[in-house]
């Protein structure tokens, strides 16, 4: 299928959070159609009975990964979701794609180089007090305690969104569904980076106390994370 004319791309989120190696591509869900053109017949069949938005959000993230995919010099590809409802990359490919309003963003990479790679963006809003047992370990209250408010509510949102990053970079290499008590994060707000410590085990791969590095940008609308797992 023949690529659409390029829109014009939101500044960039996540370029200064990965390896320049790393394959970007960003824009907002709002320049693409909900009418399932720019899909292949296979992505547009998942998406037939959607609304408009969630339309939108897929159109944006599969074209942006098809652009993604020609940087890194590879064919057309179709991304359907795999029986576990992550995107099946080409063989030899590892990626993200995570979108929220406003933004969507891509990153593909050489599997030869990258284990594994995890995106996630969010609302830059406070984290709902009715979502803090479920998102945050002890180890997490315990880090957010030693910050004021209302810059600690801010923060648990951080927390919450470099769960989902390296949840999603750990997934690439494990397979293994983790909930949100399986890491806990510690801030380093200065440096805009972060540290998930594996609270159990995840595949055959991770242990109780191994780590993942992320980092983290925030502006007035949104919070980004990213974690990249390097051969």
């Amino acid at each position: 299928m023949d690529e659409p004319d390029q829109p014009p791309t939101r500044a960039p989120l996540f370029r200064e959070l990965l390896p320049e190696s790393i394959v970007l591509e960003e824009s907002t869900p709002d320049r693409f159609g909900d009418d399932l053109s720019e899909l292949t017949e296979g992505e547009a069949a998942l998406m037939a009975k959607a609304v408009a938005k969630r339309r939108r959000e897929y159109t944006a993230g599969r074209v942006l990964a098809r652009r993604a995919a020609a940087r890194l010099g590879l064919g057309p590809i179709e991304v359907l979701p795999r029986e576990d409802r992550s995107p099946g990359w080409p063989d030899g490919v590892v990626g993200s794609i995570t979108h929220t309003k406003g933004h969507v963003a891509v990153a593909l990479a050489r599997a030869e180089a990258f284990r594994g790679v995890g995106l996630d963006v969010e609302q830059s809003e406070p984290l709902k007090l009715r979502l803090w047992d479920m998102i945050c370990t002890d180890e997490d209250r315990a880090m957010l305690a030693r910050h004021d408010e209302p810059e600690r509510s801010l923060l648990a949102k951080i927390v919450f969104s470099a769960k989902e990053a390296a949840y999603k970079a750990q997934f690439a290499i494990t397979e293994q569904f983790l909930g949100f008590s399986a890491m806990h994060i510690d801030l380093d707000v200065p440096n805009a980076r972060f540290v998930a410590t594996f609270r159990q085990e995840a595949g055959e791969v991770f242990r109780p106390g191994d780590t993942l590095v992320g980092r983290f940008v925030r502006t007035e609308r949104l919070v980004a994370t990213a974690v990249v797992i390097e051969r």
